[in-house]
């Protein structure tokens, strides 16, 4: 498929905006950006000169297997074969809806299968990162164990030494993951009254172990890291990304940049918490406000770790982790960029954090996240400017077209008196288009 695509301002995604432009799409890719008095093509041309371009989305945090149900933890222990997969679709579906083009999994085995369907074109979702079950202690935070007598897949991902992580990690590589996830700390909330939240879980060793491995193979690694001494020892190990982050301090912050460590601080999680609140099987409203209560101390604390991360420089991604809790629900990715803004950076690092910056985390910088000749053709119409109210992109409420591989996915503009979507005949009646 080849066409023009005429807009009224261009976001890239690396630098400011640029205004109307006209971009050029052959093949899945772009094939070049230009002023619209640059052009004369006689390809189709789609006119959608009134709303703003971006680059397709990235949320580098996210489980696809569940949608913030309030059972999602006896799901494993329920799913019949496949049904947790399929529900993994219909959740990266909601995803793409609301403008994003690609997702990284950070736990979960069905998002591999997932990913291997999208990869040979059986299904039409988001592409997708998997980093399978992550690596965790015995009673860890991604123990899945949770009940008595009950066994779940023989917990392939429990590691309790150094050479037991190189086993599972290594395993996980022979499974074909595309990054190792490690889980360096417990959680924030627990029952209502644990006292050392967010408490290091797995030693720098066996950390560093999974590091090496992961090196060998190419591909970098994801720590799940809260508190402070488990966010030391996974920077000390040298993973690449703190997940969460809540606790950072000015001094690991320092060493993240001096690394080329990236924070994926998950905002959108807690700032659900304090709006939604939990649930859980038997969970009394007394315990529901004691959590609710935590995740406003927490929330305070996660601001003063992205001003860390900030002061000194760490690459901050958009990673909203849709899914990993009660009410997370998918559709709603962008509700961590405007979490981002809300801490301060601006609506365009915003958007950079869900671009260009989620690419290069990604290892895929040269044909992802930004609007340029030869990347892939991952575009999202927005009505308004996000770039000035980045809240247009919230459950995409402002998106209008969604275009992934250069193949119109998902459209929602309105329709016209003939009964057309706004952007021509060539992107036809229908809200999805399954191939091109």
């Amino acid at each position: 498929m080849e066409y023009l695509l005429r807009v009224g301002n261009l976001i890239d995604g690396r630098g400011p905006e640029q205004g109307p432009r006209v971009v050029a799409v052959k093949d899945g890719r772009i094939a070049f950006v230009a002023k619209p008095d640059e052009v004369s093509d006689d390809r189709p041309l789609l006119d959608a000169s009134t709303y703003t371009l971006i680059p397709g989305l990235i949320d580098c945090h996210v489980h696809v297997r569940t949608n913030g149900e309030v059972d999602r933890r006896l799901q494993p222990l329920t799913d019949i074969p496949g049904e947790s997969t399929l529900r993994g679709l219909k959740n990266a579906q909601a995803d793409l809806r609301s403008g994003f083009t690609t997702l990284r999994d950070c736990g979960g085995m069905e998002a591999l299968a997932l990913r291997n369907a999208v990869n040979s074109g059986d299904v039409l979702s988001p592409r997708i990162f998997a980093a399978g079950y992550g690596i965790t202690a015995t009673a860890g935070h991604m123990d899945q164990d949770r009940y008595v007598g009950a066994r779940v897949h023989d917990n392939p991902g429990v590691a309790d030494s150094p050479t037991e992580v190189r086993r599972v990690a290594r395993s996980l590589l022979k499974l074909g993951v595309d990054l190792i996830k490690t889980n360096a700390t417990g959680g924030s909330f627990g029952n209502g009254h644990r006292p050392n939240p967010g408490a290091q879980q797995m030693a720098g060793e066996e950390l560093a172990a999974a590091v090496d491995v992961a090196r060998m193979a190419g591909k970098r690694v994801a720590s799940h890291a809260m508190g402070e001494a488990g966010i030391r020892a996974a920077v000390n190990a040298g993973v690449d990304s703190i997940e969460h982050g809540f606790w950072l301090t000015p001094d690991v912050a320092e060493q993240m940049a001096d690394q080329g460590a990236f924070l994926v601080p998950t905002m959108a999680t807690l700032f659900r918490n304090t709006t939604r609140g939990f649930a859980g099987p038997g969970m009394s409203d007394e315990v529901k406000e004691q959590l609710r209560q935590r995740a406003i101390w927490v929330r305070e604390r996660l601001f003063e770790s992205i001003e860390y991360a900030r002061n000194a420089g760490v690459k901050i991604v958009a990673g909203s982790d849709m899914g990993g809790g009660p009410y997370l629900y998918h559709g709603e990715c962008a509700t961590e960029l405007s979490q981002l803004v809300e801490a301060g950076l601006t609506p365009m690092d915003a958007i950079r954090a869900a671009t260009s910056r989620a690419a290069e985390l990604l290892d895929r910088e040269d044909e992802l996240g930004s609007i340029a000749e030869g990347y892939r053709a991952d575009l999202v119409l927005v009505e308004g400017d996000p770039g000035r109210d980045i809240s247009l992109l919230e459950e995409g409420r402002g998106v209008r077209g969604v275009v992934l591989d250069g193949c119109p996915v998902a459209l929602t503009g309105a329709l016209d008196a003939q009964g057309q979507r706004a952007f021509g005949d060539l992107w036809g009646r229908v809200q999805w288009i399954v191939g091109c």
